[in-house]
């Protein structure tokens, strides 16, 4: 299936995403005292955490980039990905009742839950903004960089979440196993640790990761002023445009049975 034809599928029932997305904000927020409050202290409890055992415990130091800033943006995009696994992976086996009986765009499920991620994401970004503020952060032409790295996020994200959300739906060990997948991931992504003074070695095996590239360019991009390497950035863009193109193709030929096997 081509791209257009995915996004003709897409906008031909929007209106069933949007549904899904809100349904699933309103669930997570139900009587909740502080509501949208909480989608800052996840970022901030951490940040805390990490400032504390980092700059005061183990006295380590970025450069000149404060570790407000330092440990924020990287978790941003970390945050991102993770929640968006955590709602995508498990969201088709959460709505077998309504695969079994009406026909519909099995991708939607995990498709709102990346969504529901990204309205945090926003939120996320909005105050990591307030903060580039305040530090006052003298920014250049290469912020503009920061976009297209958040699309590879978008992406890479969507691939993963598409490809082991189906997967949960033949082996249910998946859903288990994915709190243990992500703090894995979390560890040989740079969200607490910058690769800049690692052994080469290191640094060749954390890239097979793209988070890896795309959290420190992102640092590099607001911090340091600096662009991204077009070479490195070539590659990463067509493993990522590869690997979504093959997530969704398996999706779709596995999707043919989920009925059957939910």
């Amino acid at each position: 299936m081509t791209t257009m034809a995915f996004f003709r599928r897409l906008y031909e029932y929007r209106d069933l995403l949007l549904v899904f997305v809100w349904r699933e904000f309103l669930v997570r927020y139900r009587q909740t005292l502080l509501g949208l409050v909480w989608v800052l202290a996840q970022p901030l409890s951490m940040m805390a955490l990490f400032i504390f055992i980092f700059s005061y415990v183990l006295k380590i130091k970025f450069g000149s980039v404060p570790p407000v800033l330092f440990y924020f943006s990287g978790l941003v995009p970390w945050l991102f990905f993770s929640t968006a696994l955590n709602y995508a992976i498990p969201s088709l086996t959460n709505h077998h009742v309504l695969i079994t009986k009406i026909y519909f765009p099995y991708e939607i499920l995990p498709l709102s839950g990346i969504s529901l991620a990204f309205i945090d994401y926003l939120i996320h970004m909005i105050f990591f903004m307030l903060l580039l503020v305040l530090y006052k952060v003298h920014l250049t032409w290469n912020v503009l960089w920061y976009p297209v790295l958040a699309l590879q996020l978008l992406l890479f994200t969507f691939s993963i979440a598409l490809f082991l959300s189906g997967l949960n739906v033949y082996y249910r060990d998946v859903k288990m196993a994915t709190g243990f997948l992500i703090q894995l991931w979390f560890f040989a992504s740079p969200v607490m640790y910058s690769i800049d003074n690692l052994d080469m070695k290191i640094k060749i095996l954390l890239f097979a990761n793209p988070l890896t590239f795309i959290i420190e360019n992102m640092r590099r991009c607001l911090f340091e002023g600096r662009g991204v390497i077009m070479d490195q950035m070539v590659l990463v863009t067509v493993f990522i445009v590869l690997l979504c193109w093959a997530s969704y193709k398996y999706f779709l030929r596995i999707g043919r049975a989920f009925a059957d096997v939910i």
